[in-house]
């Protein structure tokens, strides 16, 4: 039996078949989107932060003629709350300002030649930032997003050498610093959200003021340096008005 023969489709058929896909898939997008938008509005959130926090550079520390830097104990936990005001802008985009409270964190560090005369360094920080969120809505009231923000940090150094007694004086910075992050977040009623996420954040350097003790030279030439980075995991519920 003589097999037909079907003409190919020119390219003109499988372009309108291509563009007839395309749109309906981005009304079936659409679609989907209206429906699961928000109402756009202001809203209040408040937080709990459990932050491992970080401290780089600390050999960059001022402690001449003492030998080599020997590294000590350079990570501290801390916890905070955070409050936020927001806006909401019902498609999926949201812009927040946000106080986070102080916490403080120690780190220790010392030298080659006097081993047991550690330098104690206390950082305590707070800060204010503007954030902007990026949410991704899902089924069944659950979303993910991302996170971007900048703010300023204020951090107070001080701390001491060897013994309390031995103390440095402090010094207070105010940095410019970043934060990016993700999380996930669940809507079990209307206009309350609860959300788990993970922040990473750069707080910037920070040192102490010059040594309040008297040293082996008799001089004000020591002080504690340090760089600051925060992995933060919170847990925040959200009410949009």
């Amino acid at each position: 039996m003589k097999a037909s023969y079907q003409k190919p489709q020119s390219s003109s058929a499988l372009f309108k078949a291509a563009f007839a896909l395309t749109v309906s898939a981005a009304l079936s997008t659409q679609a989907v989107a209206a429906e699961s938008a928000v109402e756009e509005g202001y809203y209040a959130s408040l937080g709990y932060q459990s932050a491992n926090v970080k401290a780089e550079g600390m050999e960059n520390s001022l402690r001449p003629g003492i030998g080599s830097f020997v590294k000590g104990d350079d990570q501290d936990k801390a916890n905070a709350v955070s409050i936020a005001l927001g806006y909401d802008f019902g498609n999926n985009w949201r812009l927040e300002g946000e106080y986070t409270s102080a916490q403080e964190v120690h780190f220790t560090s010392g030298s080659s030649i006097f081993s047991g005369s550690l330098n104690n360094h206390y950082a305590e920080s707070e800060r204010v930032m503007f954030n902007v969120y990026r949410d991704l809505k899902l089924k069944g009231g659950f979303s993910v997003y991302a996170t971007g923000g900048l703010g300023v940090a204020k951090i107070e150094s001080s701390g001491w050498q060897g013994n309390s007694s031995r103390q440095y004086h402090s010094n207070t910075d105010t940095n410019l610093i970043y934060a990016l992050g993700v999380g996930v977040g669940y809507e079990p009623v209307e206009n309350v959200n609860f959300s788990l996420g993970y922040r990473y954040v750069d707080l910037g350097k920070v040192e102490s003021g010059m040594n309040a003790f008297g040293n082996s030279r008799n001089l004000q030439d020591e002080q504690m340096r340090a760089h600051l980075y925060s992995s933060e995991y919170s847990l925040s519920v959200r009410y949009t008005f």
